[in-house]
This record gives structure tokens, C-alpha cells and sequence, in this order.
């Protein structure tokens, strides 16, 4: 089997890892918005093995292409492709991985935003518990506004 075949079958499956990647990228911010932990941990766990797969897959690749003399970037994998693959039966492949690369960074992306959204949230609401919400305003016994730190008592004292 030549170096093209070998690459054509790493590149299908590098596709078919980055489609479970995103499924399970899917999979993961459903278990973020519903605060399910327990899953989002076995999910964790089975992304990571899916991202470890697809490091190696791309470790491969990149050997296959510089031995040809090209960069290991989009547009070296373009020239190698037109290089060394006449009838172009690897585009197809080359752009669903690209493709489903953009979706897995955005889902990432996504899911880190809702990550840090769901840790601010518990962090202000354990700083209202404490008593120690700073960005509240409430009122003195004049019924002025007042702002700033409160210094009232925790829920726990009330």
C-alpha cells in the first residue's frame, strides 16, 4: 500500500473521528445545560479518547505529506493533494474534515462559554449567600440608594 492510500485511509479516518468528536461535543453541551456532572464526566472522558485518536491520525498525516515536500498546513495538504492525486478522490474527505474541524472548534467555543457562564453564576450566588454580594444596590434606613459592599449578614445569620 503507497504512502496516498495510507493517507486516504488515514484521512477517512480522521472524518470519521471528527463526526464522533462532534457528537459527542453535542453530547457534552446537552449535559452542561441540563447540569448533569456525572455525565458530562463520562462524556469528558470519551472526548478526550476521541481527540487522542485523531492526534495520532494527524501525527500520521503530516508525516505523509512533508516526506512529499510540503507544509503541514491547509494549503500545503491542497498541493499535496493535487500533487499526488490526479482524479482529486481526496478532496471530498479533505474538506469534510476541514469542515467538521470548524464545527468542533465553535461547539468548544460554545461549550467553554456556557462552562465559565454556569462558574460566574455559582460564584455570585455563593458570594449573595455569604453575604458578600458587591454589585447589589439596596437601600439605607433613609431610604437612600446604597452601594457597594454589603456588609449585611449571611443567609445563614438571618
Amino acid at each position: 500500500m503507497g504512502r496516498l492510500e495510507q493517507f486516504a485511509d488515514s484521512l477517512s479516518r480522521s472524518v470519521t473521528l471528527i463526526h464522533q468528536l462532534e457528537e459527542s461535543m453535542l453530547e457534552e453541551l446537552r449535559a452542561i445545560e441540563s447540569r448533569a456532572p456525572d455525565q458530562l464526566q463520562t462524556i469528558v472522558a470519551e472526548k478526550l479518547a476521541l481527540v487522542d485518536q485523531l492526534e495520532q491520525e494527524t501525527a500520521r498525516q503530516k508525516q505523509w505529506v512533508e516526506l512529499e515536500g510540503r507544509s503541514f498546513t491547509p494549503e500545503g495538504i491542497d498541493a499535496f493533494i493535487a500533487a499526488l492525486d490526479p482524479s482529486e478522490a481526496l478532496r471530498g474527505p479533505w474538506t469534510k474534515l476541514r469542515a467538521g474541524i470548524e464545527r468542533c472548534d465553535k461547539l468548544n467555543k460554545k461549550n467553554a462559554r456556557l462552562v465559565e457562564r454556569e462558574q460566574k453564576r455559582v460564584a455570585m450566588s455563593l458570594r449573595i449567600l455569604k453575604g458578600e454580594d458587591n454589585a447589589s444596590s439596596t437601600y439605607d434606613l433613609k431610604g437612600r440608594p446604597q452601594t457597594g459592599r454589603i456588609q449585611g449578614r449571611t443567609i445563614s445569620q438571618a
